[in-house]
C-alpha cells in the first residue's frame, strides 16, 4: 500500500482549454469525413505498391500456381511439326497489243497488293487442298480425316435425321428447326468424310506473307515431320501446276472466242460492203476512189476551167483596152515585124524629106512624092494596128463567151454536186460502218496469230525458293512460351487478387491513412512484437522495462515525447487510451506508456478502467481481486486500492469485479474524486486504460472527464468503418482524440526507415529470440 502522507497541493486542473481544443477538432474531424465521402476516381499507385508488398506471398502462391498449370498444359500437348516451303509469287507479265512482247505494266500498289492477295487466297483454295490430297493419297475411305493436328477431334460421319413428324405445334416446329440446323442436308458418307478430311488439311496448313516483300511461307503442321514436310513441298508444286493450267486454259478460251469473233466480224463486214454497193447503185453515185465521186470531180475540173477562162478573159481585155488606147505604143503593136518594117521606112523617108526640105520647097515635086509615101506608110501602119485590134478584140470576146459558158456549167455542176452531197449522207455512214467492220477484222486476225504463237509460252510467276525439310525438333508445344505466359498470367492474377483483396479490406494499413483520413495525428507507430519465451500477451507492454533499448520500447519513448508537446503545458495530466474494440493494443499501449512516463522520475499512476474486461492485472501478474469498482461503489479508499509495481514510480489502480452496470458508477462522482486524490498523493501522471468505443457507453462517460483520448489502432485489423464510427460518437459527445497510435505495426505500414537505419547500426536492440521485426520512430503531431 502507498502512504497516506498527502504532499500539498494546487487548485484542481482546468480543463476548459482541452474542452475548447475538442470542439476545434471535432469541427475539423467533420470537415475531412465530409471531404473523404466524395468519390476519387485517382488511381494511387503507391497504394497498389504497398497492396502488393503486404500480399507478394499470396502473389507469390498464384504464380507459382499458374506455373505449375503451364507446365501440366505443356506436358499433356501432343507434339507437332512444322515444315516450311518458301516460294516467291511475282508479278504476272501482261501481254499488250504488239506481236510476242511481253511488259510489266505498273498498276500501282493497291493493284499490286490485290494481286498478290489473290494468289495468297488461291493457296488456300479447297480445289488445291482437294487436289494435294488425293495426289498424296491422304485420304482413306472409312478413316475421314488427315493425319495432321491430333488435337483436332474427328467428328463422326454424320447420319441422315429422321423425317420430320406431321406435327405442327410449335414446340414441334422448333424442335425440327433446331434439329436441322446440325444435321447436314447431304446423305452421302463418301462426300462428308471427304469434307472432313479437307477441314482437317486446311486446319494444319498455314499461308503467312511476309511483310514488304513478295515472298509467302507455306507452314504445316504435323505429328509427323517427314509428312509436314512432304506436304509443303507437294503444295507448292500443286500450286505452280495449277497456275500454268489456268493461264494454258485462258489462252485456249482466247483462242476459240478470237475465232468466234472472227467470224462474226467477217459476216458483218462482207453484209456492209454489200449495202454500200447496193446503196451506191441505187442512188447512181460513182466512187472514183477515196473520198471522191465522179459529179464532185466534174464540179473541180469546171471550177479550174472558169478559173482558167476568167484569167484569159481579163487578159485579152487588158490587150485590147491597151491598144485601143495607145494603138502604136502597145507591146503587140510594137512587137508587129510589118508595123515595124513600116515604121522602118516612115522613118527613112521622113529623114530624107526634112534633109530635102533645106533644098527644096515642099511643093517641088519631088518634095510632094516623098510627102506621099510617107503618108502611104502611115496608112499602111493604121491599117495593121486596126488589124491587130481586130484581133485582140476577137480574142477578148471569144474568152468572154468561154467564161460566160464556163460560168453556166460550173452552177450547174455545184448544183449536182449539192443534191449528190444529199444523197451521200448516208453512203458516208454506210462508209463508217465498213471501215470499223473493216478495222476490227484486221485487229481480231492479228491477235489470233499472236494467241495461235504464244500461247503456249506462258512464263510462271511462281517459283520455290526454300523446299521444306523435315523439322529436327517439335514446333508446339513450346514450353518457354507457356511458361512464360503461366508466370506472366500468374503475376497478373496474384496482383489482381491482392489489389482486390486490399480492397475489400476496409482495415487500417498505413499510417498515411490516419492523418489523410481522420484529420488526426499519428502519436505513435508500434512495430509487431512476438511475446517473449514464458511472458503472456498482456504482459506485451512490460518489454518497456525489461528492454528498454529493443525498438518497441523506442517506439514508446517516441510516442511519450509526441504527447509531451502535443499540448502547449507538455502532456496532457490525464490521459485515456481506448480503442474501437478488443485486441488493438491498448492495454498495452496504456501500461508502455505509463512505464516511459515512469522513466523520466514522475510518479505515474495507471487506471484500469476497463472493469467489463479487465487486463491490466494480468499484465502485471496481480490479483484482480479489489480496484477501481469497489473505489467508485465507495466500499474503499484510494489509498488502499492503489497498488505498487515492479516499475519504479509506477502505482496500478486495477479494475476489480465485474460491477452491475459499469456506466452508473462512471457516471458518478467517484471519478473526479479519484483524479483529484491521485494527485494528492503525488501522482503527476494518470494514465487510464479505457473500454473500447463501440457497443458501450463507458468510454464516452470516461472521455468527458478526462478529456484526453488516445486511439489505439490495431494495422491490417482496425476497421476504418469502426474507427469513423468511434469517431462519430466522441464527435457526438463533443469529444476528440488527441491522435491515434497504430500498433502490431509491421515495415509496409510505413515508409520511414530512418529509425531502423539508425537503431541497427552500433545500438543492436536487446529483444528476445521470439521478437519479430524493429521500431519505426513515432511521428510528432502535425
Amino acid at each position: 500500500m502507498l502512504p497516506n502522507t498527502l504532499p500539498p497541493h494546487g487548485p484542481p486542473h482546468s480543463t476548459a482549454l482541452a474542452l475548447q481544443q475538442a470542439r476545434m477538432l471535432q469541427s475539423a474531424q467533420r470537415a475531412r469525413e465530409e471531404t473523404d465521402a466524395a468519390p476519387n476516381d485517382d488511381i494511387d499507385l503507391k497504394e497498389i505498391f504497398r497492396a502488393i508488398a503486404r500480399h507478394k506471398w499470396m502473389i507469390a502462391g498464384i504464380t507459382l500456381l499458374c506455373l505449375a498449370a503451364a507446365a501440366v498444359y505443356t506436358l499433356r500437348i501432343t507434339p507437332l511439326y512444322r515444315a516450311t516451303t518458301l516460294i516467291q509469287i511475282d508479278r504476272s507479265a501482261q501481254k499488250v497489243v504488239g506481236f510476242n512482247t511481253e511488259v510489266e505494266l505498273d498498276q500501282g500498289t493497291a493493284s499490286d497488293q490485290l494481286q498478290l492477295r489473290t494468289q495468297i487466297e488461291l493457296l488456300k483454295s479447297r480445289s488445291l487442298a482437294l487436289r494435294v490430297i488425293d495426289e498424296m493419297g491422304l485420304y482413306k475411305p472409312g478413316e475421314g480425316e488427315v493425319p495432321a493436328d491430333p488435337a483436332a477431334p474427328a467428328a463422326p460421319v454424320a447420319t441422315p435425321a429422321p423425317p420430320p413428324a406431321n406435327d405442327t405445334g410449335f414446340v414441334a416446329t422448333l424442335t425440327r428447326n433446331f434439329r436441322q440446323l446440325f444435321t447436314p442436308a447431304v446423305k452421302d458418307g463418301e462426300r462428308l468424310s471427304r469434307n472432313e478430311t479437307i477441314s482437317a488439311f486446311n486446319d494444319s496448313v498455314n499461308i503467312e506473307p511476309l511483310r514488304s516483300s513478295r515472298l509467302v511461307e507455306v507452314q504445316v503442321m504435323n505429328k509427323d515431320g517427314e509428312l509436314a514436310a512432304r506436304i509443303a513441298n507437294q503444295i507448292a508444286q500443286t500450286f505452280i501446276a495449277m497456275n500454268l493450267e489456268r493461264k494454258l486454259e485462258t489462252s485456249v478460251y482466247a483462242r476459240q472466242f478470237l475465232e468466234e469473233q472472227i467470224q462474226q466480224t467477217k459476216a458483218k463486214l462482207e453484209q456492209s460492203e454489200r449495202v454500200i454497193n447496193q446503196y451506191a447503185k441505187r442512188n447512181e453515185i460513182l466512187n472514183l476512189g477515196d473520198k471522191t465521186s465522179a459529179t464532185t470531180q466534174n464540179y473541180v475540173d469546171f471550177s479550174a476551167a472558169l478559173a482558167k477562162a476568167e484569167q484569159d478573159r481579163m487578159k485579152a481585155e487588158a490587150q485590147y483596152e491597151e491598144v485601143r488606147a495607145r494603138p502604136e505604143s502597145a507591146p503587140r503593136v510594137l512587137d508587129n515585124l510589118a508595123v515595124q518594117a513600116y515604121k522602118e521606112q516612115r522613118a527613112r523617108l521622113e529623114a530624107e524629106y526634112a534633109k530635102n526640105l533645106a533644098v527644096f520647097k515642099p511643093n517641088f515635086p519631088a518634095m510632094l512624092q516623098a510627102k506621099s509615101q510617107i503618108d502611104e506608110l502611115q496608112k499602111r501602119i493604121d491599117t495593121e494596128v486596126e488589124v491587130i485590134l481586130a484581133s485582140i478584140k476577137g480574142q477578148y470576146d471569144a474568152a468572154r463567151k468561154q467564161e460566160a459558158l464556163l460560168r453556166t456549167r460550173v452552177g450547174a455542176s455545184r448544183d449536182e454536186v449539192l443534191m449528190v452531197q444529199d444523197r451521200s449522207v448516208d453512203l458516208n455512214l454506210l462508209k463508217r460502218e465498213l471501215d470499223t467492220n473493216r478495222q476490227v477484222y484486221d485487229s481480231l486476225l492479228q491477235r489470233l496469230k499472236e494467241v495461235s504463237v504464244t500461247g503456249g509460252l506462258n512464263t510462271n510467276n511462281i517459283s520455290v525458293v526454300d523446299a521444306a525439310e523435315s523439322a529436327l525438333f517439335p514446333f508446339r508445344p513450346r514450353p518457354t512460351i507457356n511458361l512464360a505466359v503461366g508466370l506472366m498470367l500468374g503475376l497478373l492474377a496474384g496482383v489482381l487478387a491482392a489489389i482486390l483483396r486490399e480492397q475489400m479490406d476496409d482495415s487500417i494499413k498505413h499510417e498515411d491513412e490516419v492523418e489523410r483520413l481522420f484529420a488526426l495525428p499519428l502519436l505513435g507507430w508500434i512495430p509487431a512484437t512476438r511475446k517473449p519465451r514464458g511472458m503472456s500477451i498482456e504482459s506485451l507492454g512490460l518489454l518497456a522495462h525489461s528492454e528498454p533499448r529493443s525498438g518497441f520500447s523506442e517506439a514508446y519513448r517516441s510516442m511519450r515525447t509526441a504527447l509531451q508537446f502535443s499540448t502547449a503545458d507538455g502532456a496532457p495530466r490525464h490521459l485515456m487510451v481506448t480503442s474501437c474494440g478488443k485486441n488493438e493494443g491498448k492495454t498495452t499501449s496504456a501500461l508502455a506508456l505509463a512505464i516511459n512516463f515512469a522513466q523520466l522520475g514522475q510518479r505515474v499512476l495507471l487506471i484500469d478502467a476497463d472493469m467489463r474486461l479487465a487486463s491490466v492485472h494480468k499484465a502485471l501478474g496481480l490479483p484482480n481481486e479489489r480496484g477501481l469498482s469497489n473505489l467508485l461503489a465507495g466500499e474503499a479508499p484510494a489509498e488502499e486500492l492503489i497498488l505498487k509495481t515492479m516499475v519504479p514510480n509506477l502505482g496500478v489502480l486495477l479494475a476489480g469485479p465485474t460491477p452491475p452496470d459499469p456506466v452508473e458508477l462512471l457516471m458518478g462522482p467517484g471519478l473526479r474524486m479519484l483524479l483529484d486524490r491521485a494527485q494528492a498523493l503525488g501522482f503527476t501522471q494518470l494514465i487510464i486504460d479505457g473500454p473500447p468505443l463501440l457497443g458501450i457507453a463507458d468510454a464516452i462517460v470516461l472521455g468527458n472527464q478526462i478529456q484526453h483520448i488516445v486511439f489505439a489502432v490495431k494495422a491490417s485489423s482496425t476497421k476504418k468503418k469502426s474507427i469513423k464510427d468511434a469517431l462519430r460518437r466522441l464527435r457526438n459527445a463533443g469529444l476528440a482524440p488527441m491522435g491515434m497510435v497504430l500498433t502490431h505495426a509491421r515495415t509496409e505500414h510505413t515508409n520511414d526507415d530512418a529509425f531502423e537505419s539508425y537503431y541497427g547500426y552500433g545500438h543492436p536492440p536487446k529483444t528476445a529470440p521470439g521478437l519479430l521485426g524493429t521500431a519505426n520512430g513515432a511521428r510528432a503531431p502535425s
